[in-house]
């Protein structure tokens, strides 16, 4: 038998049982309707199974959305009201199934951001999806490893002219930039993290095809 020391409401939709061990469980509202002070270790067996299933049903909606790095979709089950067991439940069922993978998820993110940003931007945006640095690094490594300076410096360059299409800027226009001008177009993507080089070679090339 556990001890309950207190039911308070998590939401609009669940309560959130509190036991005198500290630890908890979030159920939706109705699910339980035993005693207020006590709860069996049937009971209990069989609130977390159902919060089980519906977890696993949560995290799949989350993933048929968008991808997330395994800690970013912890902090949504988190704020979500389950608790450390069910989580590392939903967890295994994911993993089971591979349907969580950081390296893969940085890898394809890489490769995505790579075309219209630097280096530095990707890291930041991939710190953003709660990436941890080792598996960034790790990914990074791993899809630049292939090319080799030249390469990764052509990789950049037409970043920073993809940049500038982007912006409607041309060459035709860019010529026609005084000096002035020109330094405050080139500081903001020195601030990206792009290098000096690479966009100086851009704001001089003749063509952008």
């Amino acid at each position: 038998m556990l001890t309950i020391s207190e039911i308070r409401e998590f939401s609009k939709a669940k309560n959130m049982i509190l036991f005198d061990d500290e630890s908890f469980l979030t159920v939706y509202k109705g699910m339980y309707k035993g005693s207020e002070e006590e709860m069996t270790e049937e009971e209990l067996e069989e609130l977390t199974k159902e919060m089980i299933s519906y977890g696993k049903k949560r995290a799949m909606n989350l993933l048929l959305k968008k991808d997330y790095s395994r800690r970013a979709l912890e902090k949504k089950l988190e704020e979500d009201g389950y608790n450390p067991g069910i989580i590392e439940n939903i967890f295994s069922f994911l993993d089971s199934f591979h349907y969580l993978d950081d390296d893969r998820l940085a890898e394809n993110l890489i490769r995505s951001y790579r075309s219209s940003k630097s280096r530095a931007e990707i890291r930041f945006l991939l710190k953003k999806r709660e990436l941890t640095d080792e598996v960034i690094e790790r990914a990074i490594e791993n899809v630049y490893s292939g090319e080799n300076e030249e390469e990764e410096e052509n990789t950049e360059l037409k970043a920073v002219v993809n940049l500038l299409k982007k912006i409607n800027m041309t060459p035709e226009k860019i010529a026609g930039l005084d000096f002035k001008e020109k330094q405050k177009l080139a500081a903001k993507f020195y601030r990206k993290g792009f290098k000096a080089e690479n966009i100086s070679k851009a704001l001089k090339m003749e063509s952008f095809d």
